[in-house]
């Protein structure tokens, strides 16, 4: 079977390589002259495996008039300005209630740690390289209301295989001395030893040579502006005007999925930022996450990527030196000594993520014939990216 996959981000790939393992003709197409030029290009860096919440949560409901009001740093949003908006807004309420919260992280889970499994499996098939190591990480809290509804159902968690652990800051200080230097009144940490990181760009440019290899196509520069039905089945897609048929297409095209598609999913954009710098004066070794300040650092090789925010302001992918020079003041003010915040080797970033209401993506076929949707993984693509092509992969026996 031929199947066209829209998007060579890092869902894109993956999704191409189980349906090659399937034994299935691809081609992916993608806007960018090359792939992982979106929101896989810069994103954390970490496979939060065990760390993989949802961004709706009870403490998020509480907080979300001062968001409205602009008094939150971490999250600027913009009032929905049509009904599709105001939609997705109602049902991101409807899922910081607590049950939904609680829920909605036990799925991520359970989507994180088949990741984690089939990324392993993958690496024993594949040579890939991509500065992936075994990091373990720690989420840091200033909220202690917070802090103890993350730790209410650990129980459940580890029925599922989690390790997450909650530990003093004097515990978590022993685990990574470096947190010393961080400014902040933490009142306690989560930590799990079963988290990764590992540069998603690398990885998406190695699994693309390997694709390469096994004779999978690729059609850069190449706009898909309509996705062409007869009697409710795909039949064609119109690619800088021109028209190519097709049979089966998979859209992981992330935060533009459904403005292809052409039919209500409950996916907004949501931006965020990165700058990637030397290493500072202090070493670190685990992943760190301020969760308060929506602010992650990780160690990539010899370099340091400092991620954060999460701004509703639709699709907008342009820099916005204004918030990234928040980003990078706030995290030199936070953490100066854990990267050269002095050095002239600095590289900005920003992308949109595809946000469902439940932070759970959206795999699987539409109601159009031929037409699969592989969106939706928010902050959590590159953890969430295995395991979302071989589900997908799935529906193609």
């Amino acid at each position: 079977m031929h199947i066209h996959v829209i998007g060579a981000g890092v869902v894109g790939l993956t999704t191409a390589y189980y349906l090659v393992q399937k034994g299935h003709q691809v081609t992916v197409i993608d806007q960018e002259d090359g792939v992982a030029k979106g929101a896989s290009y810069a994103n954390g860096g970490q496979l939060s495996y065990c760390l993989s919440d949802p961004l709706g949560k009870p403490s998020l409901f509480y907080k979300f008039p001062s968001v409205v009001l602009g008094r939150d740093p971490a999250i600027k949003f913009n009032p929905p300005k049509n009904l599709k908006s105001l939609q997705w807004l109602y049902k991101f309420l409807i899922e910081c209630s607590k049950t939904r919260h609680k829920k909605n992280s036990l799925d991520l889970l359970e989507l994180s740690l088949l990741s984690k499994s089939l990324l392993k499996d993958m690496l024993c098939n594949i040579e890939l390289d991509f500065s992936h190591k075994k990091s373990s990480k720690i989420v840091l809290y200033e909220d202690l209301t917070t802090f103890e509804k993350e730790i209410s159902f650990f129980a459940e968690k580890k029925k599922l295989g989690s390790d997450n652990k909650k530990l003093s800051i004097e515990e978590v200080k022993r685990i990574e001395p470096s947190i010393e230097s961080i400014k902040g009144n933490f009142v306690g940490a989560i930590y799990s030893q079963l988290d990764e990181v590992g540069d998603t760009y690398l990885f998406c440019k190695s699994l693309y040579a390997w694709l390469l290899e096994q004779n999978t196509s690729f059609l850069f520069n190449a706009k898909v502006t309509k996705l062409n039905r007869h009697k409710n089945k795909i039949s064609s897609l119109t690619i800088n005007s021109e028209e190519l048929d097709v049979e089966n297409i998979v859209i992981c095209a992330g935060a533009m999925t459904e403005g292809l598609v052409k039919i209500f999913l409950p996916i907004i954009p949501v931006k965020g930022y990165s700058l990637t710098l030397s290493e500072g004066e202090l070493n670190f070794s685990k992943s760190i996450t301020l969760a308060d300040k929506r602010m992650l650092l990780t160690k990539l090789g010899d370099r340091v990527r400092i991620t954060g925010f999460a701004d509703f302001l639709g699709i907008d992918t342009s820099q916005d030196e204004e918030r990234v020079s928040q980003l990078f003041a706030l995290a030199k003010d936070i953490a100066p000594q854990l990267a050269d915040f002095n050095g002239t080797d600095i590289e900005q970033w920003a992308g949109v993520r595809p946000l469902t209401p439940s932070s759970v993506p959206i795999i699987g076929p539409s109601n159009n014939k031929g037409i699969y949707i592989n969106s939706g993984q928010g902050f959590y693509g590159w953890t969430l990216a295995c395991a979302s092509g071989f589900r997908l992969a799935e529906f193609f026996k």
